[in-house]
């Protein structure tokens, strides 16, 4: 039974954090592309920020990419991608991915900076949605779709 109220406290407190996380105003933090140039998540203020958490060994993170370059190109004038590797793969093998996937959106690779920079990660694809104001309106765990992106790139 104490296994069961650890597990359900788990699950609560896991719960708790995402949900918290929506309507805060986000942290500024700093990170290298694969090419070592400097970024701030300030850099993109006044457009939707979509920070995508993931890592090439994931199956569901493989799965949406074609949603994240679709979403980079259709909206590329009012929001921005940041794919933030959390495989800790080295930048030779993501930069060779990021041509053979043809992905168009800004990738890092794995930073302490960036790691918790927006609150913590449960699992992998995570995805936080950044209003143009810097504020934190969805976290979303799992694959993420189309349709749940454009309800925000859309709509305001």
């Amino acid at each position: 039974m104490n296994k069961m109220k650890w597990v359900v406290g788990c699950l609560v407190l896991m719960f708790c954090s995402v949900v918290n996380a929506a309507g805060q105003v986000a942290a500024d933090f700093s990170f290298q592309d694969l090419d070592g140039k400097p970024h701030r998540l300030s850099d993109y203020r006044g457009k939707w920020v979509i920070v995508n958490y993931w890592s090439k060994d994931c199956s569901p993170c493989i799965q949406e990419i074609p949603v994240l370059k679709g979403v980079a190109q259709r909206y590329r004038n009012t929001a921005v991608v940041l794919g933030l590797d959390v495989g800790e793969t080295p930048i030779a093998q993501m930069k060779q991915f990021v041509r053979q996937r043809g992905i168009n959106y800004l990738v890092a690779p794995t930073q302490d900076s960036t790691m918790f920079a927006l609150g913590l990660i449960y699992g992998v694809p995570t995805t936080y949605i950044i209003s143009p104001k810097g504020e934190i309106v969805d976290t979303h765990m799992g694959a993420i779709t189309a349709q749940q992106l454009q309800r925000y790139l859309s709509n305001r």
